[in-house]
């Protein structure tokens, strides 16, 4: 907990934000620039803002952080991709942790339980859900978050199960980890 307090400034934008709220990236001794999100790799330590347009900026002719890191730094072409398939990942896994660790609740009718009991945390609802189905959880789930990131598909690969479209996270110390990495990745692939 005491690491999400931390702040660091976005090499780039200037901005002063919490660690969680940026992404972390490593310049090899090479140059090159690679996301170092677990902050395990050699190279000096960069902070970026979490945004996928600041990204594809830095793959474009300019190459600012030349000027600021006085280095060559290489930037590969597909690092936007890397990095929205990496939070991707990290996402539907932390989904899936929160599964097997029994905080996970699959199908409308378990969601619209754990909606009225009040132990959903948040509620994850398939971006391809329903009309009929995202209006009566939105009547239910009025004081709780639905986030809509993954399609069907994805949802039905990370849980190993056929047709998952509507999930709730319950409340506990899980809910908080799986809802900072949704937000992660619901921030990247929108700012």
């Amino acid at each position: 907990m005491a690491e999400s307090l931390e702040t660091r400034k976005c090499i780039l934008s200037g901005k002063t934000a919490s660690k969680d709220e940026l992404l972390r990236f490593a310049v090899l001794p090479d140059g090159r620039l690679i996301p170092d999100f677990n902050k395990k790799l050699d190279g000096r330590g960069v902070y970026l803002s979490n945004s996928k347009q600041m990204l594809i900026g830095l793959t474009q002719k300019e190459k600012p952080l030349n000027k600021i890191l006085h280095k060559n730094v290489v930037i590969d072409a597909d690092l936007p991709q890397m990095v929205e398939n990496i939070l991707f990942q990290k996402a539907l896994d932390a989904v899936n942790l929160a599964r097997k660790a029994g905080d996970l609740v699959l199908g409308f009718e378990k969601v619209r339980m754990a909606i009225t009991k009040g132990k959903a945390a948040f509620v994850i609802e398939a971006k391809d859900a329903g009309d009929d189905g995202k209006q009566k959880i939105a009547a239910m789930a009025k004081e709780i978050e639905t986030i809509n990131v993954f399609d069907t598909a994805a949802m039905s690969n990370a849980l190993n199960r056929e047709n998952t479209v509507y999930l709730a996270i319950l409340k506990g110390q899980t809910a908080e980890m799986v809802h900072q990495a949704l937000i992660r990745y619901q921030t990247f692939v929108n700012e």
